[in-house]
């Protein structure tokens, strides 16, 4: 486990969600995409902040695997560029081909705001927004998880789907809440292995699992049932899936998720 100062410091959870948007080309999907569900509608969501240049993140990415495959847990993958200059003995430098400055400040945003910390550090894994271990703790992880789910007392229904055309909408139903909650569709590479060739696992061949290429934020929600429409920007391979988040502006707990696949 390695601590980082952060770069960054979020001022809202919409800012990287605005920013990294501007990637996306804006094309609409093409008519052969069709979406699967596969988790449970109440599943708790597990973000790990990651590096292929940390030589302790390789069993955290192993284990995100392990726990995608769980009915009741959506998994995601965030790779930090905090790790991409710098130069060990024997490896050199890697750039992870996957890290993006925008992951470094939501996990430094996580940190501040949630876990009352100054440091980043990887492998972390950040469970519904609201707790965190060190992404190999399988133990811990397991009680956090079934702890998240208990604190989830109410109960917030996100529902993707998207049309042959394109056209995607994600219906968000729930109580009203005191505050005003973000909906926000994160773009995913469902699966990748990599060859590293320099830095702390020079040699090493990593596998990814729901890696986030791209944040964007559809629109807010204070409660009851409302249908955000847009165009989904095309997917470019098989591999190209989507989630989509309920968090609350604020104090960044996650309220629902739902997933979507090719």
């Amino acid at each position: 486990m390695r601590y980082f100062a952060p770069f960054l410091v979020l001022a809202a959870l919409c800012l990287p969600a605005q920013g990294v948007a501007a990637k996306e080309e804006g094309k609409p999907a093409k008519a052969s995409v069709s979406m699967t569900f596969e988790k449970d509608p109440d599943a708790i969501v597990t973000e790990l902040f990651t590096s292929q240049g940390c030589s302790s993140c390789p069993p955290a990415q192993e284990y995100l695997l392990q726990l995608s495959r769980r009915s009741d847990v959506i998994t995601l993958e965030y790779h930090v560029d905090y790790w991409d200059n710098l130069s060990t003995w024997l490896g050199g430098k890697w750039k992870d081909p996957y890290s993006d400055t925008a992951w470094t400040e939501r996990q430094a945003d996580y940190n501040r705001r949630v876990m009352n910390s100054e440091r980043n550090y990887t492998p972390q894994l950040v469970i519904d927004g609201r707790l965190q271990a060190v992404g190999s703790s399988k133990a811990t992880i397991n009680t956090l998880i079934d702890e998240a789910r208990a604190i989830r007392k109410r109960k917030f229904s996100v529902l993707p789907s998207v049309a042959p055309d394109g056209d995607m909408s994600v219906i968000v139903d729930g109580p009203g809440i005191n505050t005003t909650a973000q909906v926000v569709l994160l773009r995913l590479l469902k699966n990748a292995t990599t060859d590293v060739q320099g830095g702390e696992n020079k040699g090493a061949v990593m596998r990814g699992h729901n890696i986030v290429r791209s944040l964007l934020l559809i629109g807010t929600w204070e409660g009851g049932k409302e249908r955000f429409a847009f165009k989904l920007p095309e997917f470019k391979s098989t591999e190209e899936g989507c989630a989509v988040l309920l968090q609350d502006s604020e104090t960044l707990k996650v309220l629902g998720a739902g997933l979507c696949s090719m």
